[in-house]
């Protein structure tokens, strides 16, 4: 069953600042982010998974150097902002991504991660999260394309007016966006250039088309592209779809490759048709997410 390996990355993590923006930093991020869903704040990683889930095929001592260094990036504290923490709006916080990664005598290829206790506080907030398809993200090369795809997945069907109603956008000043990429541009010409380049990788890899246009009389850049098309209430959100699903398709094929047939029972559990056998919750709660990601793309038969 070829899925997307997606992950719910938090608004406050996808609005912050990286203290560098090279895009393996944003990669490791994004993954470390994925074992964090899984497994909560603490885990382990071989260096060779590591690797692989980055899509560094060689697992060479200048690769693992590679990744020690950007490890060091993603100790400094990230900026954050916008989320609550016991009960109270946060603004603005300052707290590193990794608050620990170690590698113990006696295996070398397992690193320890630890990811910094408070700032956890606002990646549990799910209620506002931006999707990603870490098999998307992991085809770019540059931090603009990276960082771009990103704002597009945060923003793509946001509500504006001045457009067209199918259309949408998202400004930045000259500020923010150096933030955001980690450069010192001081002209708006180079930063544009930056960006073009970030928009050529991303219509390449996703086939979205993107428009930037500096906005002289707000002095901000304006992202805009098209919206999604409207799709129905029951694939708005993820819980909306296993209710429907639970509700309208018990016993029916809801995924079959000729060796998995995927079904859910009359008590709402996710199990395989050819074997009878049910989905213990964590995979199930995987399984659901996978299918709803289908579903959205047109895949399954609703």
């Amino acid at each position: 069953m070829n899925l997307p390996l997606l992950i719910k990355k938090n608004n406050a993590l996808v609005d912050g600042n990286l203290p560098d923006r090279k895009v393996l930093a944003n990669k490791l991020v994004n993954v470390l982010y994925s074992s964090y869903e899984r497994e909560g704040n603490e885990f382990s990683i071989t260096i060779p998974d590591l690797l692989r889930s980055l899509n560094m095929a060689s697992d060479s001592g200048n690769n693992r150097k590679k990744i020690k260094e950007v490890i060091k990036f993603l100790q400094y504290p990230i900026e954050l902002r916008d989320f609550e923490y016991k009960g109270k709006g946060i603004e603005w916080l300052s707290a590193p991504f990794l608050s620990r990664a170690k590698i113990e005598k006696g295996n070398s290829t397992l690193i320890h991660f630890r990811l910094d206790d408070e700032l956890i506080a606002g990646l549990k907030q799910k209620e506002q999260y931006t999707i990603i398809d870490l098999n998307i993200s992991n085809k770019f090369h540059s931090k603009y394309g990276i960082v771009i795809w990103e704002i597009y997945l945060r923003y793509k069907n946001q509500s504006r007016s001045g457009v067209p109603e199918n259309w949408t956008y998202q400004t930045f000043t000259l500020e923010e966006l150096n933030k955001k990429f980690g450069t010192k541009f001081k002209h708006n010409s180079k930063m544009l250039e930056g960006i073009n380049r970030g928009l050529k990788e991303i219509k390449k890899i996703t086939g979205k088309d993107i428009k930037v246009n500096f906005l002289s009389e707000k002095r901000e850049f304006g992202f805009f592209w098209e919206k999604e098309k409207e799709i129905p209430k029951y694939l708005k959100t993820e819980k909306n779809f296993i209710a429907y699903i639970r509700k309208n398709k018990v016993n029916e094929d809801l995924y079959d490759d000729g060796k998995l047939c995927l079904s859910v029972s009359e008590k709402g559990r996710l199990y395989d048709k050819n074997t009878l056998q049910e989905y213990n919750k964590d995979d199930a709660l995987v399984v659901w997410q996978k299918l709803y990601e289908k579903a959205k793309k047109g895949e399954l038969s609703l």
